[in-house]
This record gives structure tokens, C-alpha cells and sequence, in this order.
């Protein structure tokens, strides 16, 4: 009786065992699935993948010197706007939806849509001014990243022009108010160094493709002696459509690197791949549990000088030496 009774005991242990072993090896996979989840980066790019690809890779190398490589210890997921505001806010809303852990991108329509989730920013104009944050040491709230400071910008390239058009007095200054809040500010500081040195501007905003269009024919209207080009994601996106409409008419000053390869006569910029590159240190420090508003924000501490030279044939146009001996590449 005794024997069947430890038999019995003995069969009991053996199958609540294989039961026990049989709920831990079908939690296993849960155990793994949550073991497998990386922290997710949403970027919202406001241009096309062709166009962000140097800048894509910038910014991922920036995340690799610092340790983080996508699929293996975090998950970007990146969304391409191709130059439309519209479907930029579209694709943020997503972003937030999947519930990413930082959003990257461009800082006016990324704060919009959202005050909790933090956000990094590698190409904001003045944060401060436009109200995106409280200051540049402490910027409070959910926005972080490195800013372009683009009013130190128009006084270089207002030189620029008087360099290579020394007779210069009329001049068109071309940008977007859709993506850059303080491009009517820009525009008035521009408007202000021109008028003390005798220069004429006529402003031309626009806030989409459709306007873009309309502003080329009436600066072709206008023929001014320069333009100058503010590089907003809607100005980068149809580059070569500006270049077309106008760079073999009159001499285009921009502050987008790649506007020269698509034909502008000078580029003078901050160095974007730096900045690109800068803001995985953001993404790095806030993936590490840091709160976006006790992250200071950034200034431009690299500057480009690019000249096509070619251009400059087609135009008849010199470019004096003391511009080339300062330029970072000259396109020939």
C-alpha cells in the first residue's frame, strides 16, 4: 500500500513537473520578446531619402561612435515627408502613435504635435526667439538639440554678394514661412544691413511648392542682381528646380550646401553634417534616461564656404581670389 502510494506520489511529481516546465517554455518567447525590445527613435525627415542620405549618415555615425547601431541596440524608424509639410505632419502623428521613445527632426512641426514625447532638433533657427523654448542653457519641456542661428548668417553672405557684385543694389531674398518660424525675422534683419549699405531687397515667402513656382517667375520679373536663398526643407527639396528657374540668369547665395553642386554660385552655411552628427549626443544622453529641457542647446561651431566656379563662367562673373583662399571647396 505503501509503494502505491509513492508510485502514485512519484507519477504526481513527474507531471505537475512537465506541467511546470511547459508553462515556463511557452513564457519563454514573452520573456524574449520583451528581452528584445529596443528603445525606438522616430525621425521625421522633411525631405527625400536621395536628398537626407549624407545627413542620414552623419547622424547614424554620430549614434555609432556613441555606441547605439540601429537593429541591434535601437530601432530608427524613419519617415520621408519629400519636401510636403502636409504629409510631414502626417507622418509625425504616426511616429507618436507607434509610441517612439525620442522624435528627431525639424523642431517647429515636431513641437507642435507633441509637448511630452522629447524631441531632438539638429537644425533649429532661434529656439528662444520663435518660443519653442525658454532659453538656450535650460530650455525647459520637451525640445532639445543644436540650433543654426541663422541672424549670425545674413551678414557673411550680404559680404559675399558685395564681393562678387561690387556695383550691387538690388538683391531678392527667397524663403519659407511654412517650416521656419522666424524667417519673417530673418528677413527683416536682412532687409536692415542691405538698406545701410545702399542695397534694395524685395521679399519673396512662400509656404509651398505652388507658391515657389509663382515667386520664380516674379523674381525672374523682378531681375535682381542677386538672390539669396534660405535652405528650408521646401528650398532644399526643389534645389534644382530654383537652379533652373534662375541660377543662369543671376548669381544665387544660399546657406544650403548642397544648393552648389545644383548650380548656386556661393554657399556660405554652418557645416550640417556636423550638426547632424552633433545630435546623436541628444538622442545618446536622453535614450540614458537625461530629460530633454535640462539639455542645453547647441551653437554652430563649424562654417562652409563652397564657390562653383562653373557657375561663375556661365554667369561672367570673377570671383575674387580673396574668396577662394577662404573657400572649403571650390567647384570647378
Amino acid at each position: 500500500m505503501l509503494r502505491e502510494k509513492l508510485v502514485i506520489g512519484a507519477k504526481a511529481s513527474v507531471v505537475w513537473a512537465s506541467l511546470a516546465t511547459l508553462t515556463l517554455a511557452s513564457a519563454l518567447p514573452i520573456f524574449a520578446d520583451e528581452a528584445r525590445k529596443l528603445p525606438t527613435v522616430g525621425l521625421a525627415v522633411p525631405v527625400d531619402a536621395a536628398t537626407d542620405a549624407p545627413y542620414q549618415e552623419a547622424f547614424r555615425d554620430g549614434l555609432q561612435e556613441l555606441g547605439w547601431v540601429d537593429g541591434r541596440n535601437v530601432t530608427l524608424i524613419v519617415r520621408y515627408s519629400n519636401g510636403d509639410p502636409v504629409k510631414l505632419r502626417k507622418l509625425i502623428d504616426e511616429l507618436i502613435a507607434l509610441r517612439v521613445d525620442v522624435l528627431w527632426g525639424e523642431a517647429p512641426a515636431l513641437k507642435q504635435a507633441t509637448s511630452t514625447i522629447p524631441i531632438v532638433s539638429p537644425t533649429m533657427g532661434d529656439p528662444v526667439k520663435t518660443g519653442l523654448v525658454a532659453s538656450l542653457a535650460r530650455p525647459g519641456g520637451n525640445l532639445t538639440g543644436v540650433s543654426k542661428q541663422s541672424y549670425d548668417i545674413w551678414p557673411k553672405q550680404l559680404e559675399l554678394a558685395k564681393e562678387v557684385v561690387p556695383n550691387l543694389r538690388r538683391l531678392c531674398f527667397l524663403f519659407d514661412t511654412a517650416a521656419e518660424p522666424d524667417a519673417p525675422a530673418s528677413a527683416h534683419q536682412l532687409t536692415e544691413l542691405a538698406a545701410g549699405a545702399g542695397i534694395t531687397v524685395r521679399v519673396f515667402p512662400v509656404e509651398s511648392p505652388t507658391g515657389l513656382q509663382a515667386a520664380l517667375k516674379a523674381i525672374r520679373r523682378e531681375r535682381p542682381q542677386v538672390l539669396v536663398v534660405w535652405s528650408s526643407p521646401l528650398m532644399t527639396q526643389h534645389r534644382r528646380t530654383i537652379m533652373e528657374a534662375v541660377a543662369h540668369r543671376m548669381p544665387v547665395i544660399t546657406d544650403g550646401q548642397n544648393f552648389a553642386q545644383a548650380g548656386a554660385l556661393l554657399t556660405y552655411s554652418v557645416d550640417w553634417l556636423d550638426m547632424f552628427r552633433r545630435s546623436a549626443a541628444y538622442v545618446d544622453k536622453i535614450l540614458k534616461g537625461a530629460r530633454p529641457g535640462d539639455l542645453p542647446i547647441e551653437q554652430p561651431t563649424k562654417f562652409n564656404l563652397v564657390v562653383n566656379l562653373k557657375t561663375a563662367t556661365m554667369l561672367n562673373i570673377e570671383v575674387p581670389e580673396t574668396i577662394l583662399v577662404r573657400a572649403d571647396e571650390v567647384i570647378r
